[in-house]
């Protein structure tokens, strides 16, 4: 609470302050800082980005097999970007099936990406802090702006072939 607090003031003072707060989405970080006794008024004034991250691993270029999505597959990935009036398009594009091969040591996966949020606090968005709004309130509203949900950023990047549908949700726990 006292990190929090300096942190804060010297934010309040014109200084760049970066920190971490583990928190499951970028709107939540507004959540713990009030659990952490932090004033709405001074979270409004203070905070003006929140980033919310996951790494997910990426399917390995050298073995992974090219096939198109399957109905299931579209089926699941449209109906959770519905929730924020959205509907992805497969025209052209492909999934790939994790092999394995000694490039990726037999995982089918090399390396990581990152699928993230970023939460841009703006006037509107400040005023509900101010005002008290559960997270809830706060998270609808920033949909109306450039605000991209950590789930809608994952499965872009199931879309454009960079990572699967399955690793995406072993991250994000989307579906059952």
């Amino acid at each position: 609470m006292e990190t929090a607090e300096i942190a804060m003031q010297a934010g309040q003072t014109g200084h760049y302050v970066l920190s971490t707060i583990h928190t499951i989405n970028a709107v939540e970080v507004i959540t713990r800082l009030r659990k952490m006794g932090i004033s709405d008024y001074d979270i409004s004034s203070t905070l003006a980005t929140a980033l919310s991250q996951r790494l997910i691993r990426k399917i390995c270029p050298k073995c992974a097999k090219k096939r198109p999505f399957n109905d299931r597959e579209k089926s699941i990935m449209n109906k959770l970007v519905s929730k924020f009036g959205m509907e992805f398009d497969f025209t052209d594009k492909f999934t790939y099936e994790p092999q394995g091969c000694v490039y990726c040591n037999h995982t089918g996966f090399y390396g990581r990406i990152a699928a993230f949020e970023i939460l841009e606090l703006n006037e509107e968005l400040k005023d509900l802090i101010a005002d008290g709004a559960s997270s809830g309130k706060i998270r609808e509203e920033a949909l109306k702006g450039q605000y991209k949900p950590l789930m809608v950023d994952a499965l872009q990047k199931v879309l454009n072939g960079v990572t699967t549908l399955d690793e995406a949700n072993k991250k994000l726990v989307m579906f059952n």
